[in-house]
């Protein structure tokens, strides 16, 4: 079964740093995962208690510690005192069967035992003080060096970046199936009636009824030596009948043929798809999601062309270029060469 994976687009202030992909361990904590998955989706819609929209897009990163954690998650009062669940408020603490013990792991905040709320924090080094008591739910797969770029930004007394770090962006990547090549269809391979060189000849040939009856060898060949009559059939021994041999060569040439063929349809019938590896498969999700990112833009700028122009059509305005000139009375701008007078 292949695990969820989600990315968040960091950015630091205005400016963009990169994207983070993570690996949701749903098969350990199906629960604190789904919450998780969620938030990074925002498919909850505005919560029933805070009316705020359950989602980590726009939130901030509100804490840093060098070589120990990064944390966000806290999309309701962005200070590390906020974060809802979309469960609710808070919920327990799932299990605790994965060990704090390695950079780059995805890990539940909490103020306490069984206050899982939305913030996480990312760590940059094993903490093994704090297994059995945070729920490690995910790890990075891809962007560590987004990670160390945020570790990095400067931080005043309470621990708070001095530049605001954004999740500018947020999402589940969806692996899209791969359909399976159709079999190849059998080929229909019509008989095709080649004609020998021998063959050829005999059609060229008259008929038998046509042909004139053939020559009888004279009588005086009889009488010929014994030496002559074993050099004749020495020849004729040596020197085997043509059209055989081209039959031969003909049925071993289909043969040949035959054979080629089955074994080209066997690789084909037998061929498997390659497994795709690790990068493959995180470069493509990627590709695919900021194909999706490109199309929605091109899609709204459509809808923004047409609202424009709705607008010109309900005010009557077909001037689309040229100068147009506002206010009234004193307010218009007016040329003075236009209006000097000539005495």
């Amino acid at each position: 079964m292949v695990r969820p994976r989600i990315f968040f687009d960091f950015s630091l202030e205005n400016e963009p740093i990169g994207r983070v992909v993570f690996e949701l361990f749903d098969d350990v904590v199906p629960k604190t995962v789904e919450n998780f998955r969620c938030l990074t989706t925002g498919e909850k819609g505005v919560s029933p208690q805070t009316q705020i929209p359950l989602s980590y897009k726009g939130s901030i990163i509100h804490r840093s510690i060098a070589n120990f954690m990064i944390q966000g998650g806290d999309f309701t009062k962005k200070n590390g005192t906020g974060g809802e669940s979309i469960y609710g408020g808070i919920f327990a603490d799932e299990n605790f069967d994965l060990p704090v013990d390695a950079a780059g792991l995805l890990v539940m905040a909490n103020r306490g035992a069984n206050t899982n709320g939305s913030q996480f924090f990312i760590t940059l080094a094993p903490c093994p003080h704090l297994t059995k008591k945070h729920v490690v739910f995910g790890r990075v797969v891809k962007g560590n060096e987004i990670i160390t770029k945020v570790s990095e930004v400067p931080t005043d007394a309470k621990n708070r970046p001095t530049r605001p770090v954004i999740i500018s962006n947020c999402g589940e990547l969806v692996l899209k199936k791969k359909t399976a090549p159709p079999p190849p269809e059998p080929a229909t391979r019509g008989r095709s009636i080649s004609r020998t060189p021998s063959q050829s000849r005999s059609r060229s040939r008259p008929s038998a009824s046509s042909r004139s009856p053939p020559r009888r060898r004279p009588r005086d060949s009889r009488s010929a030596s014994p030496a002559a009559r074993n050099c004749g059939t020495a020849s004729r021994s040596r020197t085997p009948p043509r059209k055989a041999g081209r039959d031969k060569k003909k049925s071993r040439g289909k043969k040949s043929k035959r054979g080629k063929d089955k074994e080209r349809e066997g690789g084909a019938g037998s061929r498997q798809p390659r497994q795709e590896t690790e990068e493959e498969l995180d470069a493509r999700l990627e590709r695919e999601e900021n194909e999706r990112i490109a199309a929605a833009k091109r899609q709204e700028a459509v809808r923004a062309k047409e609202r424009l122009e709705a607008d010109r059509r309900r005010r009557g305005d077909d001037q689309r270029d040229g100068i147009r000139f506002k206010g009234r009375g004193n307010m218009r701008y007016r040329d003075p060469d236009m209006n000097r007078r000539d005495y």
